[in-house]
């Protein structure tokens, strides 16, 4: 996946450049940083070169700088399970970071760090992310715990000291639902100016849903139907009413709900980006969906559902109340039909 640069209040990490090398030889020279990170002092601008063009050129490694005047500070990156300095999980990934000496102890380090975590799980879908530090480096530790890494082995062999001696240090971990429990979900109601991130959210969470069920052209033909530009600002005009689910900030899932009578609903769409299943965000839409009928309609009112006949979200909706009402070969153009029970709800 290509890098992004990230931005937190105060700074913007971004991949390394060449002409990064002087001011990455001033910092790395320094023998407070590289030996408590784990590598030795940089003796050169020659030699800061050639870590940009090779180690800091791999995915997910970052310049961090200032984003006051661009001043660069420090560095932070994931490595993969193939890469990472002991085993972990194929969908994990090992946070490593250091930074600057002049910049220590100001909070900068907990706020890269951070912006890291969230792009570890809502963008690249990691599962798990570990972290490490000698025992010496309680400042590394602090950092891992107020992004909340907890310890989960202590004593474990992280490298040697020059005479050839142990360097003992602890492994930390986070997991991408603890990580989500600390954010919080948000559910709001969204107008016209949330498409661009509704397209976003659909163009993941509806073919990992579909891919299975669907052949590939009426995949293509169904979202451009319904999660068009045109078609979704069609969609806001006649009268469909969105709630978006943010992770982190980060929209992950998306309900949106259609008045079609006096007391009859229709829950048009329902969906959560893989990565974010498990962690009752679809629930949480479900009944923004049951609690806007509420207040549209005090009264005894259905609420519908169209779903493939061979949807695991059967199971979903079952759950949350719905029972099956009827079925049916519903044509939607293109010569394809949509396969569907119809469910409902009675909400009083």
């Amino acid at each position: 996946m290509k890098m992004e640069e990230l931005q937190t209040p105060r700074l913007l990490l971004r991949p390394w450049r060449a002409e990064d090398a002087p001011a990455l030889y001033a910092l790395a020279s320094d023998r407070r940083v590289g030996p408590a990170a784990g590598w030795p002092p940089h003796r050169s601008e020659a030699e800061s070169l050639d870590v940009i063009r090779t180690i800091f050129a791999a995915p997910e490694t970052y310049a961090v700088v200032l984003r006051a005047d661009e001043r660069l500070i420090g560095c932070v990156g994931l490595l993969d399970a193939a890469h990472s300095h002991f085993p972990i999980g194929a969908s994990d990934a090992e946070v490593g970071y250091w930074l600057g000496v002049p910049w220590w102890g100001q909070g900068l380090m907990t706020e890269t760090l951070g912006a890291l975590v969230r792009r570890a799980f809502l963008t690249l879908g990691r599962e798990t992310l570990w972290g490490s530090h000698f025992r010496e480096n309680v400042a590394s530790h602090r950092v891992m715990v107020k992004c909340g890494f907890r310890p989960v082995r202590d004593g474990v062999v992280l490298g040697h000291n020059a005479d050839g001696s142990e360097r003992l240090g602890e492994i930390l971990s986070l997991t991408r639902a603890a990580w989500h429990a600390t954010q919080g979900v948000e559910v709001r109601r969204v107008t016209e100016e949330a498409i661009g991130q509704i397209r976003a959210v659909a163009a993941v969470a509806f073919p990992a849903t579909y891919r299975e069920l669907l052949t590939p052209a009426q995949l293509d033909y169904m979202m451009e139907w319904m999660y068009s530009e045109e078609s979704l600002r069609e969609q806001f005009r006649a009268g469909h009413v969105w709630f978006m689910a943010f992770a982190g900030g980060v929209p992950c899932g998306y309900v949106s709900v259609e008045r079609q009578g006096e007391d009859l609903f229709h829950l048009q769409k329902i969906y959560v980006l893989p990565r974010c299943q498990g962690m009752g965000i679809g629930a949480r839409l479900f009944r923004q969906a049951v609690a806007h009928v509420r207040a549209e309609h005090p009264g005894r009112s259905l609420m519908e559902l169209n779903v493939n006949r061979r949807n695991p979200a059967l199971h979903f909706y079952e759950r949350m109340g719905m029972r099956r009402l009827r079925e049916g070969d519903f044509p939607i153009g293109g010569g394809f039909y949509m396969n569907d029970y119809i469910m409902g709800l009675d909400i009083e």
